[in-house]
């Protein structure tokens, strides 16, 4: 019986031991990077740290956050962010956002709130710190710009993981995204679609793709710029919205400038009226919709539906082209 109390004592005092220095060094990372972005010239300030949830949680709280970038002009500020991990899994991390809190850039002052709005996280424990994988999860979400226009999201989901038999140094990344029934206030769409062809209601937008960078994606770089996008394989994106419905799949690849190269097999439902569109927000100039019209309309009949549209959308030269014809820039997957 002595041997087993001693051996419970033993065990008490070593974890005990171990979960003091997980959170000594947990807080010293917090106190270290806030004070490293204040020596960059941020403002990066919280009112209160603490370090709690012994003896099988390291649970880092702040309070009155504000962080703020002033060579790009970001900010985020709100009253609470918490780091969540279990005392035994120190490399995987789930980090909670407050109910309300605000994103400020050079263009918008947003306010986001959120029954829930999470992420999880878990990074390599070889001391690079490369991410393995990563979700968000967002529900009944609503975003307001400081102009009142309202996004509104019951439903994100967004996770990365490194596909097995691929590069596992954190540069190929899988990538989903899911959002149903987004719901844009009147101000958004009137300001694209002055016609009314759109509902105020987005019903599904969906990306499934493989993405590979010029170099591993890593906590350390999470705080800085992302690397180069160098490639990018699309297995499906959907977009629903209305009447219009967009899917494409296809493999792409960074020019040495930076541009999308490669194709997209797109198919797209009431394609005209998604010209009509482009038209009307400068995407293609007015005068070369007739000859995009009619050489689209050609490619739809061919597969037997002139309300549905299949055709390759190519990148090359930094041009963009859908079939035959060329409809503008194509896009930058770095710079």
């Amino acid at each position: 019986m002595r041997i087993l109390i001693a051996v419970i004592v033993v065990a008490v005092i070593g974890w005990s031991g171990y979960w003091w220095v997980n959170a000594s060094l947990r807080r010293g990372a917090v106190e270290d990077w806030f004070a490293a972005r204040a020596a960059e010239g941020w403002v990066a300030e919280y009112g209160d740290l603490r370090v709690t949830g012994f003896p099988n949680r390291v649970d880092t709280i702040l309070t009155d956050v504000e962080l703020a970038d002033p060579d790009s002009g970001w900010a985020w500020s709100g009253p609470r962010f918490e780091m969540l991990t279990l005392s035994y899994q120190p490399f995987e991390i789930i980090a909670v956002w407050p109910g309300q809190h605000v994103l400020s850039s050079p263009y918008d002052r947003i306010a986001v709130e959120g029954e829930t709005l999470r992420a999880s996280l878990a990074v390599s424990a070889n001391g690079a710190f490369e991410l393995e994988r990563s979700r968000i999860e967002g529900r009944d979400v609503l975003v307001e710009g400081q102009s009142g226009w309202v996004v509104e999201v019951p439903v994100l989901d967004v996770a990365t993981e490194q596909p097995e038999g691929l590069a596992d140094d954190g540069t190929v990344q899988r990538l989903g995204i899911n959002m149903t029934d987004l719901r844009l206030s009147d101000d958004l769409t009137d300001g694209f679609d002055r016609t009314g062809l759109l509902p105020d209601r987005v019903e599904e937008v969906r990306v499934d793709a493989t993405a590979t960078f010029g170099s591993p994606i890593s906590l350390r770089t999470l705080e800085q710029d992302l690397p180069p996008l160098t490639a990018l394989s699309i297995d499906d994106i959907t977009a629903i919205w209305g009447r219009l419905d967009l899917r494409a799949q296809g493999e792409l690849a960074a020019d040495a400038r930076g541009y999308a190269e490669g194709d997209l097999n797109v198919r797209a439902r009431n394609w005209e009226d998604m010209v009509a569109l482009a038209v009307e927000n400068g995407l293609i100039q007015e005068g070369a919709a007739r000859t995009v019209t009619f050489g689209l309309g050609l490619l739809a009949s061919a597969g037997g539906d002139r309300n549905t549209l299949n055709a390759p959308l190519s990148f090359e030269d930094g041009r963009t082209r859908l079939g035959p014809v060329a409809i503008g820039e194509a896009p930058r997957l770095s710079r």
